[in-house]
């Protein structure tokens, strides 16, 4: 049976944009697992983790995840200190019902991911990103309150990114 951090290793393989494989990241999670973006509060359950993957490879067709550290403790509990990046080249779901077009700028944003794994499966996932930072990146001082800038959006979770 593959090491709590194999299993995690694995889930960050299969969402990555290069070879992305949103079956084999849905079969890494209990049928009850979850994968929950702090940050907004969108929570996803069972096959459902599918939908945040799904959703961030459209404005980031090049969405990459660097793994800076991996902590496992022996409770199943495994924490991951990465790096978001990529390059926006779609629409972009932000708070508020809005959406910002591509920039075709590049995003580099600190991240913290917290896995629960039992009996090779994860069945939580809690993901902490610097939404804030990553909106700032992509958007310039002089976007900041431009109306063409911020369109209004479709806020449904399939389609806010993770």
């Amino acid at each position: 049976m593959p090491t709590n951090e194999d299993v995690v290793r694995e889930v960050y393989a299969a969402a990555e944009a290069a070879n992305l494989d949103l079956d084999r990241f849905v079969s890494l999670f209990a049928e009850d697992g979850y994968f929950l973006d702090v940050p907004s509060g969108l929570k996803w359950t069972g096959a459902e983790v599918r939908q945040p993957i799904a959703g961030i490879s459209r404005p980031f067709p090049d969405f990459h995840r660097e793994l800076l550290k991996v902590h496992s403790a022996g409770d199943g509990v495994v924490v991951v200190e990465l790096r978001l990046q990529g390059t926006h080249k779609g629409d972009f779901m932000i708070p508020g019902g809005a959406f910002l077009p591509a920039t075709g700028k590049r995003f580099d944003v600190p991240c913290c991911d917290v896995f629960v794994v039992e009996d090779g499966k994860v069945k939580a996932f809690h993901c902490y990103n610097m939404r804030s930072m990553w909106i700032e990146q992509l958007s310039t001082a002089s976007d900041e309150g431009d109306p063409a800038r911020l369109a209004p959006g479709n806020c449904e979770p399939e389609h806010l990114p993770g």
